[in-house]
């Protein structure tokens, strides 16, 4: 029924409508179009608004469920090779066109060199160790920078073993790369240039020849020695337990003329070998350039010594001499006491991952070619072979801070009972420097937002031109330490200011054998600069006697690690306000004063004073640090102020250690530079290392002697100046210190910091500061103002990383190489 009257009703409104559009169709018509256009604005209008509630409500919702967007890691993606393959600049390493010429022009058949590619080479071949390029002398660089126009002439420094001239020699040549047939031996009189044999630093050639003459050698003449004492075998067919055979270099300090010989000892071939040491070791004589003329001078076997291994082998045969019986360290290489694999209880109980660094909108470094910005400073890279990474032309806001900061050299002196732990001194630049930076690991060596850059070098212990994969990474690190803060009470006008300690971190790591070195670069707010060198990696050790407990620890039942000296060196040629100089330090003392105002006029008190010192001479700024003498040391420049002041930058090394070995024994003259905790030097462009890549054998005659870059004893006021910084410590290890080393406690630093060179603190000007202050000083608990001049500091989001695991799985010859 109800159907039915509403279908009628509908039947009657129809024909009243057909009767209505029949009198009145056009107007109508007109009427219907204007009403569809009403209603379209009206649906577009109410879509947008739609669209836009649904864009705040997704805001909303995302905050308040914590779901952020994704980190940007970098909108200016940096290529790996941004470093590699960068425009030229006075400081760039050797391209690859560069190292074609200078192997075109030494190998070439007209030459008169007769050099022979690397991987085909033998001991008594002529063959190139090492190419790098030459830094233009500074005037011509400074002038380059300041000018711009043509580069200064490129050259390259070239070193040959000439293991066929007669006697065999190291000569370092120079190669204008332009006109390379002017070659010549490079001519200088800071250093040696041509290098006796005996002194080369070690090669992948001559490392070819001490397995393939050594190895068989022991194996035939002392194996049942060995198999009987040790429970394994040495060489091919040894598994599955295996020796390896090390050896310990000796320097000329220690040897007749013109000897090069090295101390060759065995190890359990287990992870890692430097902590499962043996007792059998030999004393060869690997002067001669045919290794078939090696001779062994000494062998040293259950604490006893031995002429030759024939007569060991007799003596051992015939009974009557002590003999060595030991196990091999047997079982799954998880439980062993010198692996790096997960042992113990585990913690933490969960899998809650540790934190992690975010950026919220992308790096706020730039890396264009060599070239850093970061905030407030700019900064060139340079890794060469011989040195490593060094920084040149550093800057901040816009004035040069320094032209060069770099390592120079690392030392490690060590002491013992036996023979090789008593004669183990590394000079570690030996290994090239540049070449040990390769394969960090994403996520660990750095943080998962690291920037990574590759390298590229010539070196024959690589097989020549080389890239060298992730050799340093660049990221800026929040330190969550303020770089100044201070809140005020209410009852002295409470405010809150503060910054947090922001800094960008160049990192390189530098792996020499058992050691880690961990250098870093960090750049500060306040203008400061920051490096600091942090030791990780294995101990060396040796093989335990009761006499060996004076010398280090007992870590385990057969193993003493020995007691030993980290030294490290840096070059900071700093030029303050332009490059004429002054070295001042700033003296504290004590003096006795009478209180003229106070109860007793005659009474006295002690108080401390300042006074200032120009150090006037090179040997006058020879630094021995002395508590009894505390000072402030500086370097200044310019004008002065109208306060008084010359701008200058403080020189503060943290972590000095003192050398114990008294000046000219043994291998001390192949460190002198460790007898100043500070030198500062006038700038010659010939003296531009401390050290050499010679210096673990060369103590007889240094080719680099330091102590004759202050021998002249110059004048250095008012003179561009060179500082030089000796940072160390000794270390006698511990049961903590197995498997591994841990970095807490070993790093030691050199800060570079601004000492009345600004007119107040550089970093208020940052906007990463905070400021809090009462909306009503006089009712500061009624609520206040908060202040943050960097808004997108306030912005979150998750951070947006991969860790190279899966990767790895398929290809880890960037970590391994």
């Amino acid at each position: 029924m109800v159907t039915e009257t509403l279908q009628h009703t509908t039947a009657v409104d129809r024909r009243r409508v057909g009767l209505e559009a029949c009198c009145d169709g056009g107007e109508d018509e007109k009427s219907q179009q204007r009403t569809t256009r009403r209603w379209k604005i009206i649906a577009a209008f109410l879509t947008t608004l739609l669209l836009a509630c649904l864009a705040v409500m997704c805001c909303v919702l995302l905050r308040q469920n914590d779901v952020k967007r994704s980190c940007d890691a970098s909108c200016d993606v940096i290529s790996r090779t941004e470093y590699m393959d960068a425009p030229l600049t006075p400081f760039s390493e050797l391209t690859v066109e560069e190292v074609e010429t200078v192997l075109y022009h030494f190998q070439s058949n007209h030459s008169q060199f007769r050099i022979t590619d690397v991987k085909k080479a033998g001991m008594g071949d002529n063959y190139i160790h090492m190419m790098e390029a030459i830094v233009p002398p500074k005037a011509l660089v400074l002038d380059y920078l300041k000018r711009g126009g043509t580069l200064p002439e490129r050259k390259a420094r070239v070193i040959v073993f000439r293991g066929n001239a007669t006697p065999p020699v190291v000569e370092e040549y120079q190669v204008p790369l332009s006109r390379p047939h002017m070659t010549s031996v490079i001519q200088t009189e800071s250093r040696k240039t041509r290098v006796p044999y005996s002194m080369k630093p070690f090669s992948r050639v001559e490392f070819r020849d001490v397995f393939r003459r050594l190895i068989p050698m022991v194996v035939k003449q002392l194996g049942h020695v060995v198999k009987e004492s040790y429970g394994a075998s040495l060489g091919p067919g040894c598994s599955p337990k295996c020796l390896r055979l090390s050896m310990t270099p000796v320097s000329t300090a220690f040897l007749p003329p013109d000897t090069r010989a090295a101390w060759f000892w065995l190890a359990y071939d287990r992870e890692f070998f430097t902590l499962h040491p043996l007792d059998l070791q030999f004393l060869v004589d690997t002067t001669h350039v045919d290794s078939s003329q090696w001779a062994v001078k000494k062998v040293y076997y259950a604490d006893q010594f031995f002429d030759t291994f024939q007569q060991l082998d007799m003596s051992y045969r015939q009974g009557g001499i002590n003999v060595t019986r030991v196990t091999f360290p047997e079982g799954p290489e998880e439980e062993l006491y010198s692996s790096l694999h997960l042992r113990g209880k585990p913690f933490p109980e969960d899998d809650r991952p540790p934190p992690v660094t975010v950026l919220p909108h992308g790096n706020r470094f730039k890396v264009r070619g060599s070239r850093v910005d970061y905030l407030r400073w700019q900064f060139t890279l340079r890794v060469s072979p011989s040195v490593g990474l060094q920084l040149f032309d550093v800057n901040f806001g816009g004035e040069r801070i320094a032209y060069e900061i770099s390592l120079q050299e690392v030392a490690v002196l060590y002491t013992g009972y036996t023979p090789a732990s008593s004669v183990l001194f590394f000079a570690d630049s030996a290994g090239l420097f540049g070449t040990r930076m390769r394969g960090m690991l994403e996520g660990e060596d750095c943080p998962p937002h690291a920037v990574y850059l590759d390298t590229r070098m010539f070196a024959s212990n690589d097989g020549g031109l080389k890239r060298f994969a992730r050799a340093m990474c660049l990221f800026e690190h929040n330190t969550e330490l303020p770089l100044r803060r201070h809140r005020a009470y209410s009852m002295t006008g409470a405010f809150y200011g503060g910054l947090t300690d922001t800094v960008l971190v160049l990192r390189a790591f530098i792996s020499l054998i058992n050691y880690d070195y961990i250098l870093d670069y960090k750049f500060h707010a306040n203008g400061a600069i920051e490096v600091s060198i942090s030791s990780t990696g294995f101990l060396a050790a040796s093989f335990y006697y009761p006499p060996e407990e004076r010398f280090g620890t007992r870590i385990h039942k057969h193993v003493t690690a020995g007691l030993h000296q980290h030294l490290f060196h840096f070059k900071a040629d700093l030029d303050i306000a332009g490059t004429r100089n002054n070295f001042t330090s700033m003296d504290i003392g004590v003096e006795e004063k009478k209180d003229t105002w106070g109860h007793d006029p005659q009474a006295s008190r002690s108080q401390f004073f300042v006074s200032k010192t120009t150090r006037r001479t090179e040997k006058d700024a020879c630094y021995h640090y002395n508590f009894s003498t505390p000072k402030y040391l500086l370097v200044s420049g310019g004008e002065e102020t109208d306060l008084g002041h010359r701008r200058s930058y403080r020189v503060l090394p943290q972590g000095m250690s003192p050398p114990l070995l008294p000046p000219g024994n043994g291998f001390e003259p192949s460190v002198p530079w460790s007898r100043c905790q500070v030198a500062v030097t006038k700038h010659k462009d010939s003296e531009t290392t401390s050290s050499s890549i010679y210096a673990m054998w060369d103590a007889k005659d240094p080719v680099v002697n330091f102590t004759s870059y202050w021998a002249d004893d110059e004048v250095i006021e008012n003179e561009d100046l060179v500082t030089w910084v000796t940072l160390g410590t000794y270390h006698i290890p511990h049961l903590e210190n197995t498997p591994n080393t841990a970095t807490v406690g070993t790093t030691v630093s050199l800060f570079l910091a601004p000492f009345n060179y600004f007119t107040e603190d550089p970093s208020m000007a940052s906007r990463d500061a905070v400021r809090v202050s009462p909306r009503d000083p006089k009712h500061p608990y009624s609520g206040s103002v908060v202040q943050r001049y960097n808004t997108s500091s306030l912005l979150t989001c998750i951070p947006d990383f991969k860790l190279p695991d899966e990767e790895l799985s398929e290809d880890s010859e960037d970590l391994f190489t």
